[in-house]
C-alpha cells in the first residue's frame, strides 16, 4: 500500500525549501530526497503506516458495506419493509442508524488521527535531529 511521507505526515509538515528558518508549530519542515527515503524506510514510519492502515481499511469497509447494503436490501428484498413500531418501517431505523454510524466513525477517526499525528510528529522531530 504505497504510502508516502506527505500522505502519512501531512503536506504542511514535510515540504519547505528553507532549512535554516526558525520552525515553530504549523511551520513546514524540509527534508532532502535522501532524508525522505531514509524516513520512509525507517521502522517507525513503517509502523505508523501499518497502524493507520489497520484502522482505516476496516473502518472504510464497514462504512461502505453498510451504506451499500441499504439500497440492496430495499431494492432486492423485503427485509426492511416490515413495521418497527407504529407507521415507522425498518428502513427508517436502518437509515437513522447510518447517520449515527457516520457520526460515530467520524468522531472515532478524529480521535485516532490525533494519535497518528503525535506519532508523525515524533518521526519529524527525530528526522530534524538527524536521526535518519
Amino acid at each position: 500500500m504505497g504510502q508516502n511521507l506527505t500522505s502519512v505526515l501531512g503536506e504542511d509538515q514535510v515540504i519547505d525549501l528553507n532549512r535554516n528558518s526558525k520552525q515553530g508549530p504549523g511551520k513546514k519542515v524540509d527534508f532532502t530526497p535522501e532524508e525522505y527515503i531514509n524516513i520512509s524506510e525507517s521502522s517507525e514510519f513503517k509502523s505508523l503506516v501499518k497502524k493507520k492502515n489497520k484502522f482505516i481499511v476496516p473502518i472504510s469497509i464497514i462504512f461502505l458495506g453498510l451504506y451499500i447494503l441499504l439500497p440492496i436490501l430495499t431494492s432486492f428484498t423485503t427485509a426492511l419493509d416490515g413495521k418497527a413500531f407504529g407507521d415507522i418501517t425498518w428502513v427508517w431505523i436502518y437509515s437513522i442508524g447510518l447517520f449515527i454510524m457516520t457520526w460515530v466513525l467520524c468522531m472515532t477517526y478524529v480521535s485516532k488521527a490525533a494519535s497518528f499525528d503525535g506519532d508523525a510528529q515524533k518521526i519529524i522531530e527525530k528526522a530534524k535531529d538527524g536521526g535518519y
